[in-house]
């Protein structure tokens, strides 16, 4: 089917086929039929990394990576931060904590599955009604010149059309590249203050926590410094992006070598990686620093056992016990060890 001009680009994911056939259905008869579909999270973030939906309807209960990963990835991928869609994901049994998450990822509505055809509609018209904005793909347009001139070293430029977007747009995207613009010019105070506002709006944004970071490092605020890079790294680490996390963990330490507060972070991005001495490594430092955080000991545990060095990981366990008696993993795993059980970490 071609593409219809004017009509929104609705990309609806969900690995159930028998839904994706009910919601688009529902679409045909509100009058949208620029569908897109996808079977799992990866079809699902190519889609929208190629297509650049108006709207996603995602199921939260994909069996590859759930609704939430799939818009944390598309909030924090470079090429994606300034698209602007309207969000709507549903799903059986969603906790609020899950609820709290995907509000602060700015999701526009939530459905509980299974849901009401003619509540479904009245959603989708009402959010598309309201947020399909011809002014928003102006915005775009805008964003793309504002990047070829940051790329030619135009600031002064990219600094006019970052201020051209906001009229329209004030999203997060546009307060980060007007960040880096200017620290590019060294005023580092203005700086601070759009990287502050891009993660305002967008909670999630791992490279305005890092430069904020980077730039607090330079007024010689150091605590500040390692706070927002340790969260840059976190972020990083939530969606698995191991190589990022690592990174800016390492920055840390260059930084400030006297700290020891990122080691636990940096372990489980070794043991991630099957490197599995280096966590071992990371995880005892990090026990020096908090020596009474039963989930250290519970990762060094993990290693250990990749290690097949059994009775280590016992130890360990034994003591994440003895520091929370409560600590079900723990004790299920210490469990598993000593009935001899093949372990699966």
């Amino acid at each position: 089917m071609q593409p219809i001009i004017g009509q929104p680009t609705i990309l609806l994911a969900d690995s159930n086929l028998e839904n994706l056939d009910k919601n688009a259905s529902l679409l045909q008869e509100l009058g949208f039929f620029n569908h897109l579909h996808a079977e799992n999270g990866s079809e699902a973030v190519a889609m929208i990394k190629n297509f650049r939906p108006d709207l996603l309807i995602i199921s939260q209960d994909l069996p590859d990576v759930s609704g939430l990963s799939i818009l944390n990835m598309v909030r924090q991928n470079e090429g994606m931060q300034d698209m602007r869609s309207i969000v709507i994901v549903y799903g059986e049994n969603m906790s609020d904590m899950l609820l709290t998450k995907l509000g602060r990822i700015g999701v526009d509505s939530v459905l509980h599955h299974p849901y009401d055809g003619e509540v479904f509609k009245r959603q989708v018209g009402e959010a598309l009604n309201q947020t399909f904005d011809p002014k928003l793909e102006e915005a775009e347009e805008l964003h793309t010149k504002c990047q070829s001139q940051i790329e030619n070293g135009q600031l002064e430029e990219a600094l006019e059309t970052c201020n051209e977007i906001i009229e329209i747009d004030a999203n997060a995207e546009v307060y980060y590249n007007m960040g880096y613009i200017l620290s590019m010019r060294g005023n580092l105070e203005e700086a601070l203050k759009s990287f502050r506002k891009a993660t305002i709006i967008n909670h999630q944004h791992a490279r305005a926590f890092k430069q904020m970071g980077l730039i607090y490092h330079k007024l010689g605020r150091g605590d500040d410094a390692e706070r927002c890079l340790e969260h840059a790294a976190e972020l990083h680490l939530n969606l698995n992006q191991e190589n990022e996390a690592e990174e800016i963990l390492n920055t840390v330490l260059t930084l400030r070598p006297d700290t020891t507060n990122v080691y636990n972070s940096l372990g489980i991005i070794y043991r991630r990686q099957g490197r599995f001495d280096e966590s071992v490594k990371a995880y005892e430092k990090a026990m020096l620093v908090h020596p009474s955080d039963e989930n250290i000991y519970f990762n060094l545990a993990r290693a250990n056992i990749e290690l097949n060095k059994i009775a280590e990981a016992s130890r360990a366990l034994k003591q994440a016990i003895k520091i929370n008696p409560e600590f079900i993993p723990a004790r299920d795993l210490l469990r598993a060890i000593e009935l001899g059980l093949r372990l699966k970490t």
